[in-house]
């Protein structure tokens, strides 16, 4: 049975769960009523118009992270060493959310969402750790030893670092299931008037649910299921945008799009990169094409041109998220790397990324001024390496002897892991980037994103849990615009 980086919780969950009489009450039942109850529900309104997406690296006001990771999204299986595997990287995973909302602390706020008094405890005592550098990956070393220990590189000491706690960790109590806010939290966009609103991409458990936009012919991809993805429970993570929204008091801007914060990368001035597995597909729009996606992108995010990879559907849970894939790390250039064991043997996702690439680079001077910011400018692409698996593999199971997460084989462990370098996530004058214990192209991708960003300081932490867990830091973050 194989699954795929952000998937991997999937079928241990369903193993277990459905063994107890269903998936938090979910049924085949009751998908169907649902989806025959929202299809042909008048859609939202567009009340919004002319928003747009501010890049990643802009000014921020906060990141938004959420203590998730709950035995009922990642289960509590300790038959399997799979379910091992899987329950310890759920808790090193939680270690691993506090030890990236205390450096993001040294930069911005951080708001943390919550489910119970009891997590909060837990999570500030394992902050309180963090604090202490009680872990050797809490502590600053001078070299990628695979250790995990933070790196900030040669040419700085950890006194440039700003203090953990510089700007608050806030906690806030809400319900949760898992802790992916780049997907379940709002997008922000600006409109004509500078005015933040939150656009609330209608989360459905990345097409494992049924919508609820109006649109018809919803459908569920047999393909997970094949390939050994199955469903988690989403109740409460469908409630975190409006939740945000309302505590910040910022409008909801409403869309019909069903789709996620990770299937989609802006340069903040109107080009974006994204796979059509993951946004073009009846299991989120049904029934829309691409035209009309685009459209609608326009509309809430200010996207004008989208470069377009085919993605990969059914493979894994996304459909194959852009965000582990090619990012903006500037208007200019971009980062990309692709797994080979997941991108088609005839590369076409890469070579749709050079091919669009390289149209942009040919459009007229008053298009290259507005997407690029100068007439004769051209956007870039920089390759970051993979990490290697089986060093990957090595490191997690010596720095994480007390609770193992490398139970399962090597091949279970290198379809169900996502250790990507893509996957980072930028603060106000940092970028905090992972580290996989893999040290000579931990080092490689390190010196290439801080060569990309000289005056942003780039934070290289261990992030185990979470890539045990099939995701990124930047899965685990989502930022709020200044």
């Amino acid at each position: 049975m194989m699954t795929s980086r952000r998937g991997l919780f999937g079928w241990t969950i369903a193993a277990v769960v459905m063994s107890r009489g269903g998936v938090s009450n979910w049924t085949a039942e009751a998908v169907a009523q649902s989806n025959d109850a929202s299809c042909g529900r008048p859609m939202p309104a567009a009340a919004h118009g002319g928003l747009l997406m501010p890049a990643e690296w802009a000014p921020h006001s906060a990141t938004w992270m959420a203590y998730g990771a709950t035995p009922g999204a990642w289960g509590e299986d300790m038959v399997t060493p799979f379910g091992r595997d899987l329950t310890n990287s759920r808790i090193v995973a939680r270690q691993d959310l506090m030890r990236l909302a205390a450096n993001l602390s040294r930069f911005e706020q951080v708001f943390m969402l919550v489910n119970t008094p009891e997590d909060e405890a837990e999570a500030k005592g394992f902050l309180t750790d963090v604090i202490a550098r009680k872990s050797p990956k809490d502590q600053i070393g001078d070299t990628l030893d695979n250790s995990g220990r933070i790196y900030i590189g040669k040419h700085r000491k950890p006194a440039d670092l700003p203090e953990i706690g510089k700007f608050p960790i806030t906690f806030l109590q809400a319900g949760i299931n898992d802790l992916w806010t780049r997907d379940m939290a709002p997008v922000f966009a600006r409109d004509g008037a500078g005015k933040l609103h939150g656009v609330d991409l209608n989360f459905n458990g990345w097409g494992q649910w049924p919508i609820r936009t109006g649109l018809c012919n919803w459908a569920k991809d047999p393909m997970k299921t094949e390939n050994g993805v199955m469903d988690q429970p989403i109740d409460r993570d469908v409630t975190v945008a409006a939740f945000i929204n309302k505590h910040i008091s910022v409008p909801t801007a409403a869309t019909w799009l069903t789709m996620e914060g990770g299937g989609l990368e802006v340069n903040g001035s109107g080009l974006a990169v994204a796979t059509e597995s993951c946004i073009v597909n009846d299991n989120r729009n049904p029934g829309k094409s691409k035209a009309e996606i685009e459209a609608e992108l326009l509309r809430v995010f200010g996207v004008e041109k989208v470069i377009w990879m085919p993605g990969m559907k059914g493979v894994e849970l996304t459909d194959w998220h852009v965000d582990f894939t090619a990012k903006f790390v500037s208007q200019t250039e971009m980062v990309y790397a692709f797994d080979e064991n997941f991108e088609p043997k005839d590369k076409r996702n890469e070579k749709a990324l050079h091919a669009a690439v390289a149209e942009i680079n040919a459009l007229p001077a008053d298009l290259k001024s507005k997407y690029l910011g100068k007439p004769d400018a051209m956007l870039t692409l920089h390759a970051l390496p993979l990490p290697r698996i089986e060093k990957v593999y090595a490191s997690f199971g010596k720095r994480d002897a007390e609770l193992k997460i490398t139970e399962r084989t090597l091949d279970e462990f290198t379809y169900t892991t996502a250790p990507g370098y893509v996957g980072f996530t930028h603060a106000n004058g940092a970028i905090i980037l992972g580290q996989f214990g893999d040290s000579e192209h931990d080092l490689l991708a390190f010196e290439t994103l801080q060569a990309l960003n000289p005056d942003q300081i780039v934070i290289q932490i261990s992030t185990d849990g979470l890539a045990s867990g099939g995701g990124t830091i930047h899965c685990a973050t989502q930022q709020q615009p200044a």
